[in-house]
C-alpha cells in the first residue's frame, strides 16, 4: 500500500510539472510570435537562411539532423517552436546524447535574452559543451589565407579558415591554438571525379577544429605555401556567440560547390552569427573566391586589426639562401647532402655568423628534400642529427630571420577575381567587336601584385564576337579551364612548369569562316621557365604539348597532334606588362597539317580595377589586331 502511495505521489508530481512546463511554454510562443522573433535576422542567421539560386528562401544547411522540426529547413518559425519545446526535454540517462540546450547553444543564449527565461526554464548542464569551449579559450579571431596551390583541385583559388586565439597564449604562442577549418569530405581520390562531384555538390563539407600548428605542418612545409594571417576585431559578446555557433555546426553537414558554397564562404554565414551587423553573403551567389571572401570581411569598417605573413617553408629558405654568397651556397648544398665530419671541418675557418648561416641553409634544404614526415629512415635520422649538433655547437644566437628578406604583396592587394571586357579589332578580312566575361581568376598578362607570380588560373571564360562585314554573331571563345604554372626553375626546389587548358574556340588557322569553325579541344604539357633581371624582370619559358581537337570543322571531325609554345614576359615598366608568345603543332592524326601561332600582347593597367590591352596574332595566314578595355568585379 505505501509502495503504491509513493508512485502515485510520484506520478502526480511529474503531471504537476507536465503542466507547469506546458502553459510556461505557451506563453513563451506567445511572447515570441509577439515579438515576431522567427523574423529576426539574427534568428534567420542561426539557420542559416538565405535565398538560394532559385530564388527559394532557405537554409543553406541541408542536413536534416540540424534541425529539430521537420519543417526547419524551410520554416523558422516551426523550427523556433520546435527548439523551445525541446528546452524542456527531460535529460537523456546516456552521457552521449546531448540535451538540446547544449546542442545548440547559440540558439539557447538568443532566446535567453529574447524571452527572459526565468527559472521555470531549467538550465542544464553541459559538460562536453563547457570543456570544449575551455579548451578553445578563445579571446579574439584571426582570418588565415594559404596562398594559391596549383597543384591541387581543391586549393588552386586558395583557402581561407579562422584561428581562434586563446587568452592562455601570447603572440609567440598562436601555433598552439586552434584553427576552424570548413572542407569537403570526398569519397574517391580520382582528380576528375573530385571537380565533377565539387562542381554538383556531389560530396558533404563540414566544420572541423584541429590545432593550428596542424595546418601550418600542411601549408607551410608539406604545400610551401605562405599563409596571411588576418586579425579581427569584433563588437563584445561576437567571440561567446561565435563559439556557440561553431559547436553547433559541428553536427552539420552541407553539400560542398566548388564555385559557390565553398571552404571560404561558409565561414560568412558564421561571422554574421558573431556579429550580425556584417553584411557578407549576399554578394556571394554565384562564385566565391577566397581572395573575393577574404576583401569583403577587411574591407568593413573598423574590422580589421593588422596583418602577418607567415612565410612558407621554402619562402624561409630562398630568402636566407639570398643572403649567401655563391660559394657559401655551394658549401650548403655539400652539407645538405652529406654533413660528414669533414664537411663540416671546412667552415671551421669562417666567422661563426658565417657558418651558422651555411648551416642553417644547409638544413633547410636538407628538410625540403626529405620532407616532413616524421618517420624517417636510420640514415636520413643520423644526417639530420649530425647538421643539428654542427648548428648546436656554434651557440645559441639565432642567424636566421623567421620572415623573408622581402615581403610579397598581400592577397588582399591583387585585382578582383571576375572580369568584363569590351574590345575592338580588324583583320584582314573584316573589323569586329568583341564582349569578354570571365568568372574567375587570373592570367599571365594581368597584374600580377597579390598573386603568385608566374600562374595563371582562368575558369568560365566567355569572348563572344560580332563581325560587321558579314553580320555575323558568334563565340570565339569558351574557355572551361585554362592552368599555367611557370614555376622559375630552380636547383634547390625542382619545381617543373606545366599546362592545362580545355574548352571551345573557333580555329583559326582553317579557311571557313569563324562562325563555322568552333571547336573543342585539350591542351596538356610540361615544361620548364625561369626568370631573369636584365630589365625589371623577365620570364622565359617553354613547354611541350599534345594537342587533341574535336569539331565539324576538320576532316574525320577530329586531330591531334603535339607541338611546343614559347615565349618571355617582360615587365617593361611598373604594371605595363609584355607578353610575346609562338607555337608550332603539327598534327598527324585526323584533320592532318601544321599551325603556326604568334601572339604579342601589350597590357597597361587604368588604375586598380581597369586595365587596356593591345594584341597582335597571327594563325597561319591569318592576323588581327585587338583593343581592348578590361573591368576587374
Amino acid at each position: 500500500m505505501r509502495g503504491f502511495l509513493i508512485a502515485f505521489l510520484i506520478c502526480l508530481t511529474g503531471t504537476v510539472h507536465a503542466s507547469d512546463d506546458e502553459a510556461y511554454l505557451a506563453q513563451l510562443f506567445k511572447s515570441a510570435r509577439d515579438q515576431r522573433l522567427s523574423e529576426q535576422p539574427a534568428w534567420r542567421l542561426l539557420l542559416h537562411f538565405h535565398h538560394d539560386l532559385l530564388g527559394r528562401y532557405r537554409s543553406e544547411i541541408d542536413d536534416p539532423r540540424y534541425f529539430l522540426s521537420p519543417r526547419g529547413r524551410r520554416d523558422p518559425s516551426a523550427e523556433l517552436d520546435a527548439t523551445l519545446r525541446a528546452f524542456f526535454e527531460v535529460p537523456s540517462i546516456s552521457t552521449d546524447v546531448q540535451h538540446p540546450q547544449c546542442r545548440y547553444p547559440a540558439r539557447y543564449a538568443w532566446l535567453k535574452e529574447q524571452l527572459q527565461f526565468d527559472s521555470r526554464m531549467k538550465e542544464r548542464p553541459c559538460p562536453r559543451f563547457a570543456a570544449w569551449r575551455d579548451q578553445m579559450d578563445a579571446e579574439s579571431l584571426t582570418l588565415i589565407f594559404a596562398s594559391y596551390y596549383l597543384n591541387n583541385p581543391a586549393s588552386m583559388y586558395g583557402h581561407t579558415f579562422f584561428r581562434l586565439n586563446s587568452k592562455r597564449h601570447g603572440d609567440h604562442e598562436r601555433l598552439l591554438d586552434y584553427a576552424v577549418n570548413f572542407s569537403a569530405y570526398p569519397d574517391s581520390d580520382n582528380p576528375v571525379l573530385y571537380v565533377l562531384e565539387g562542381l554538383s555538390g556531389g560530396y558533404p563539407g563540414r566544420f572541423s577544429t584541429l590545432p593550428y600548428y596542424m595546418k601550418v605542418q600542411e601549408y607551410n612545409n608539406l604545400e610551401s605555401r605562405d599563409l596571411w594571417e588576418y586579425a579581427l576585431t569584433l563588437e563584445p559578446g561576437a567571440m561567446d556567440r561565435l563559439v556557440r555557433h561553431l559547436w553547433e555546426m559541428g553536427q552539420a553537414s552541407m553539400a560542398y560547390y566548388f564555385l559557390n558554397k565553398n571552404c571560404s564562404y561558409q565561414l560568412l554565414p558564421v561571422l554574421e552569427v558573431a556579429q550580425p551587423s556584417l553584411r557578407l553573403v549576399h554578394s556571394f551567389w554565384f562564385k566565391a573566391i577566397p581572395a573575393d571572401t577574404l576583401r569583403s570581411v577587411i574591407h568593413q569598417p573598423g574590422i580589421l586589426a593588422g596583418v602577418r605573413l607567415r612565410p612558407s617553408h621554402v619562402s624561409k629558405m630562398l630568402s636566407a639562401r639570398a643572403q649567401l654568397s655563391r660559394e657559401d651556397v655551394r658549401s650548403a648544398e655539400r652539407l645538405a647532402k652529406q654533413a660528414d665530419d669533414a664537411a663540416v671541418g671546412r667552415l671551421d675557418s669562417l666567422a661563426k655568423d658565417r657558418q651558422a648561416k651555411i648551416l642553417d641553409s644547409a638544413y633547410d634544404l636538407f628538410r625540403y628534400r626529405v620532407g616532413f614526415s616524421r618517420n624517417q629512415s636510420k640514415d636520413i635520422q643520423e644526417q639530420e642529427r649530425k647538421l643539428l649538433m654542427a648548428r648546436h655547437r656554434l651557440g645559441f644566437n639565432e642567424s636566421k630571420e623567421s620572415s623573408v628578406s622581402e615581403r610579397p604583396a598581400s592577397p588582399d592587394q591583387g585585382h578582383p577575381t571576375g572580369r568584363a571586357g569590351i574590345s575592338f579589332g580588324a583583320s584582314k578580312r573584316s573589323h569586329f567587336e568583341e564582349l569578354s566575361l570571365r568568372a574567375a581568376l587570373h592570367d599571365q598578362e594581368d597584374d600580377p601584385v597579390g598573386y603568385v607570380r608566374g600562374s595563371q588560373l582562368e575558369m568560365l571564360h566567355l569572348r563572344v564576337r560580332h563581325d560587321n562585314d558579314r553580320r555575323a554573331t558568334y563565340v570565339q571563345e569558351l574557355t572551361l579551364i585554362d592552368i599555367l604554372s611557370l614555376s622559375s626553375w630552380d636547383r634547390w626546389t625542382r619545381k617543373p612548369s606545366w599546362k592545362v587548358r580545355t574548352g571551345l574556340s573557333a580555329a583559326g588557322d582553317v579557311k571557313q569562316d569563324p562562325e563555322d569553325s568552333l571547336m573543342y579541344g585539350l591542351q596538356v604539357g610540361p615544361g620548364i621557365s625561369l626568370r631573369t633581371h636584365v630589365l625589371r624582370g623577365e620570364h622565359w619559358y617553354a613547354l611541350a604539348e599534345a594537342d587533341t581537337q574535336f569539331g565539324g570543322v576538320f576532316e574525320n571531325n577530329f586531330r591531334a597532334g603535339a607541338g611546343t609554345e614559347s615565349g618571355v614576359i617582360v615587365e617593361a615598366a611598373p604594371g605595363w606588362h609584355v607578353h610575346f608568345k609562338a607555337a608550332y603543332f603539327r598534327y598527324p592524326w585526323g584533320n592532318e597539317g601544321e599551325a603556326v601561332r604568334l601572339r604579342l600582347i601589350q597590357a597597361c593597367p587604368l588604375g586598380k580595377s581597369m586595365q587596356f590591352r593591345v594584341t597582335l596574332e597571327r594563325q597561319n595566314r591569318y592576323k588581327e589586331m585587338l583593343f581592348s578595355l578590361l573591368r576587374y568585379f
